[in-house]
């Protein structure tokens, strides 16, 4: 109850106020008007009691007006309140000094003038409490009536004759005393200046930082509004989303099964194709052959017919080559060449220059062969008809009116393989043809026989090795075709046959044809992969032969009769100069020592056989021996 009612008084009249600075400053008024007439209503009655005089009317009539000064500020006049408030605080002290010692028949004591002296001093911190910095001028006007109640405090005592003097006091150290209290006013009224200025910087930060609070908690209320907004968005795209994704999903299944199905017949009828383009390019060789063949016996029988038969002949050649030309794009587009080998390119020109002899002294060619490369790492077919049909064209191409220049440019340059070759025959308008050069059944000189098939087949393989080709020409200057292959990686352990029971491998830069046994076998898949490996040593003229039993099993006595006298004969003639056996290194003494006999029957074939218990002694033993030899 009394909290409520301090609670009342002291916000009295200030339901308008928004400045925390001077709601600080009338709130301290209202409760200083609350306690002094509280404080004034007591004294005023006690005083009455002792003795009903000039005072205690006096102490009275002050109540009342601090009564008053609390309706004015109920009615909002505040700057009026507080500097009436700092005008009658010192007034009443010194009121009520001076009607203390009128009084008759009352004794004056020294101390009394003093005590109203710490009053008035004490009383001085009221102005800088209700006036605070933001109010400069009435703070000022509101010390005055303070300085000068303290100032003129004997002065008017001396007017009234109850001056400490005039009343017979003599004590030597009054005006001592007097100099002291006005230092202690001057210091006390500073201080409180100096807290109240320390005060109102203090508010006037907290006022920023609530203001600068209330308008991030403004913001963040904005930005919770709309987050919450946008999440209710977000939530309604999710469950759409949803809702979508398990059409999208069914969609899905039902288009896979459908592509799934489409891709089984689609796989069925590309195998169909490849079966049917196999059989027309190779099937149709065979008659191919008979008829050349059948052509030759009719012109060695019957002269008479020459003409008609050379006609004929020239027409199934043209035929043969032909079907040789697309059953080499039909063996590219099925990537059956993969295996990287090493190839001798000094050797390999030979070989294809050889094929051309007669050509190049008819047209009295120059061939210049440039090699700064002597081996490369490729697949040996595919390069070896990329110069054929490349020096083909350049013979076939050449320019009448000059001897035929062709030069062979072989070298490698930044991890790539470069190939050139460049002649001086008639050229190509690249400008007019450039766009068809390597299209299929594309021609450009008519009246040069010609299919169509050479330039497509060569940007065919340069592809299918991962390389790019480069052409540059001018009629009746030269042509320049220029190959880039990538650097062949992974040369050590190149897969030519992967089933679950064993692992067939080519090492190119050994020249080793390996094998891996996986488990235990049966007759048939030993003799299979046996097979195999003789078929691979011999498309890739493998001079060294690299087997790994360990995980084999015991042969049976008629697979290894098999073995010994029908198929590794047939690999000794191949040219095998080395053979190492891993064997598992609990073998018992007498199966190794039946191996090592039957395989020292082949020692005078010049075939080095070496049995070794880890794929690492075999791999040493093999350096060494390339060593020695070397």
């Amino acid at each position: 109850m009394l909290k409520q009612i301090w609670n009342k008084v002291s916000y009295n009249g200030l339901g308008t106020v928004k400045n925390s600075i001077e709601l600080q400053s009338l709130l301290i008024t209202n409760r200083i008007l609350a306690i002094s007439l509280v404080l004034c209503s007591v004294i005023g009655v006690l005083l009455g009691l002792r003795q009903w005089n000039y005072e205690p009317v006096l102490v009275l009539s002050f109540s009342l007006l601090f009564l008053f000064l609390m309706v004015l500020m109920h009615l909002q006049y505040f700057n009026t309140v507080r500097l009436t408030l700092c005008t009658i605080i010192p007034l009443l002290v010194v009121g009520m000094s001076i009607v203390s010692k009128i009084i008759p028949d009352e004794e004056v004591t020294d101390s009394e003038y003093f005590d109203y002296r710490y009053v008035l001093i004490a009383a001085s911190i009221i102005p800088p409490l209700v006036f605070g910095f933001s109010r400069k001028w009435f703070l000022f006007i509101g010390i005055l009536p303070f300085l000068f109640a303290f100032v003129f405090f004997d002065w008017f005592h001396n007017i009234l004759n109850v001056g400490y003097y005039q009343i017979d006091h003599s004590l030597p150290s009054y005006q001592i005393s007097q100099w002291i209290a006005t230092i202690m006013f001057l210091v006390i009224l500073t201080g409180v200046l100096v807290l109240r200025r320390t005060s109102d910087t203090i508010l006037n930060m907290n006022s920023i930082l609530i203001r600068n609070l209330n308008e991030a908690n403004n913001q963040l209320e904005v930005q919770r509004t709309k987050i919450e907004k946008a999440n209710a968005r977000i939530s309604y795209q999710n469950e759409e989303l949803n809702r979508i994704n398990g059409q999208l999903v069914n969609k899905v299944s039902v288009t896979n099964s459908q592509l799934e199905e489409s891709n089984t017949e689609l796989v069925k009828h590309n195998n169909e194709l490849q079966q049917f383009s196999y059989t027309i390019s190779h099937n149709l060789r065979g008659p191919v052959a008979s008829i050349l063949g059948l052509i030759n016996l009719i012109k060695a029988h019957d002269p008479e017919q020459s003409e008609t038969l050379v006609h004929l002949h020239k027409a199934a050649k043209s035929l043969d080559e032909t079907i040789t030309d697309l059953g080499r794009i039909i063996d590219i587009r099925n990537d059956i060449f993969k295996i990287r080998q090493q190839i001798h390119l000094h050797e390999l020109i030979d070989e294809i220059l050889l094929t051309f002899k007669k050509d190049i002294e008819q047209r009295n060619a120059l061939i210049e062969c440039n090699i700064d490369s002597k081996t490369v790492y490729n697949v040996k077919p595919m390069l070896s008809s990329i110069l054929y049909n490349l020096i083909s064209n350049a013979l076939k191409y050449s320019d009448d009116s000059k001897n035929p220049l062709i030069q062979i440019n072989c070298s490698e340059r930044d991890g790539e393989f470069l190939l050139e070759v460049r002649d001086n025959g008639i050229g190509i308008d690249l400008t007019a043809y450039g766009h068809d050069l390597f299209k299929l059944y594309k021609r450009f000189h008519y009246h040069i026989e010609g299919k169509g098939l050479g330039l497509y087949l060569i940007k065919l393989q340069v592809e299918a090795l991962g390389g790019n080709i480069e052409v540059d020409s001018k009629p009746s200057q030269y042509t320049s075709f220029v190959i880039r292959l990538p650097k062949a990686s992974n040369l050590e352990h190149q897969v030519l046959f992967d089933e679950s029971f064993a692992e067939i491998f080519f090492d190119a830069p050994r020249n080793m044809l390996g094998i891996r046994w996986k488990r235990q076998i049966s007759s048939s898949e030993f003799r299979l992969v046996m097979a195999r490996s003789q078929e691979f040593m011999k498309g890739y003229n493998a001079l060294h032969w690299y087997i790994d039993t360990r995980n084999r099993g015991t042969l049976p006595t008629d697979d290894q009769d098999w073995l010994f006298n029908d198929l590794l004969p047939g690999i000794f003639k191949l040219g095998l100069k080395r053979l190492v056996i891993i064997h598992a290194e609990d073998v018992d003494s007498l199966s190794y020592n039946f191996y090592r006999n039957r395989l020292d029957v082949f020692s005078n074939q010049d075939v080095e056989v070496y049995f070794a218990q880890s794929p690492d002694e075999a791999l040493s033993w093999y350096q060494e021996r390339k060593v020695v030899n070397h």
